[in-house]
């Protein structure tokens, strides 16, 4: 057995372990449920994305994502980091539809023998946000822009770049919580669709889909794993039979479920926290709602607990009101 409520209190303390990283109360059974959910959801919108490809109704994700990673290419080498270059260009050029604010700090693409991680500037603005890039593997084309967005920008560089820029306490320009940091950049994933950045990509929004897709999988594997049992072959078997990756990621995944309980569940948690106070703005606000206002304000105060950034949004709503 490989989770958490084998032991003795090991669902309690599971439990702690999902306020710790989403930040909020949700039960494990909650954050099981919400996966399922989200995962037909999104499975929905790949459908429709295969459909428009051309591919047979009958196609399964994963043989449906094996087509994907062919027509859309791999790229090699140096040629990697150039492209997550170019997007990330893109990306910082193209911001003004839903920004009024930018990090001072720049952001500079690492090519190495490890990557498809985040490491933040200094403090004092001597070091730039670095993204690292793992330049040694084939990399498939299709997932790349999504994953420059969640880590670059408008996402961790974003957000954390930001925070350490802000005029507040020491510990809170670099202090991070998952359900929000997490959270914001699966976000900032969502709204490069909605700012048009894939319109003319099929493939690089099936890869935002399968991003989106892991992350509501992996709240039903680490709550299966460690709430109901699961084997890490049962977890890593769901993981690639609903998202489309391959065995080998599937299995690591399940791995890192098993050796870090509940962090995994805060990303797509984090997400549906911001659409949900987005969504009560814009009702309460009506025309007064400014999308650049909204993000200024879920920005500027750095990361913090989401129940905390409800508080925030809220008085923010009750300033325009009021």
């Amino acid at each position: 057995k490989v989770g958490l409520s084998q032991y003795d209190g090991g669902e309690e303390y599971y439990q702690f372990l999902l306020k710790t990283f989403t930040t909020t109360d949700l039960t494990p059974v909650e954050i099981h449920e919400t996966g399922i959910v989200e995962l037909a959801r999104i499975q929905e919108e790949m459908r429709q994305r295969f459909a428009e490809l051309g591919y047979d109704d009958d196609i399964s994700i994963v043989d449906a994502y094996a087509l994907v990673a062919k027509e859309s290419g791999t790229l090699n080498g140096e040629a990697i980091a150039e492209e997550y270059e170019a997007i990330l260009q893109h990306a910082d050029q193209n911001l003004d539809e839903y920004f009024d604010i930018r990090p001072q700090a720049s952001l500079e693409v690492v090519g190495g023998n490890v990557g498809a991680f985040y490491s933040p500037g200094s403090l004092d603005g001597t070091r730039p946000g670095q993204f690292y890039a793992r330049i040694t593997n084939p990399e498939p084309v299709y997932k790349m822009a999504s994953l420059a967005y969640h880590e670059g920008i408008p996402g961790h560089h974003f957000q954390i770049a930001l925070a350490q820029e802000s005029d507040l306490p020491g510990f809170r320009n670099s202090i991070i919580f998952d359900g929000y940091a997490e959270g914001w950049a699966l976000y900032a994933e969502y709204i490069a669709s909605e700012m048009g950045w894939y319109e003319d990509d099929p493939y690089g929004d099936l890869g935002r889909l399968q991003y989106e897709a892991l992350r509501a999988a992996r709240m039903v594997a680490d709550t299966g794993i460690h709430m109901y049992g699961w084997t890490q072959a049962e977890a890593s078997t769901f993981l690639q039979m609903n998202t489309g990756i391959t065995k080998g990621f599937a299995d690591n995944e399940a791995w890192r479920y098993i050796a870090y309980p509940g962090q995994a569940t805060a990303y797509l948690v984090g997400k549906i926290e911001l659409m949900r106070l987005r969504e009560e703005a814009m009702s309460a606000l009506g025309d007064d709602f400014d999308i650049k206002a909204f993000h200024r304000v879920v920005l500027e105060n750095g990361s913090v607990p989401l129940m905390v950034l409800e508080e925030i949004v809220q008085q923010w709503i009750d300033e325009i009101l009021y």
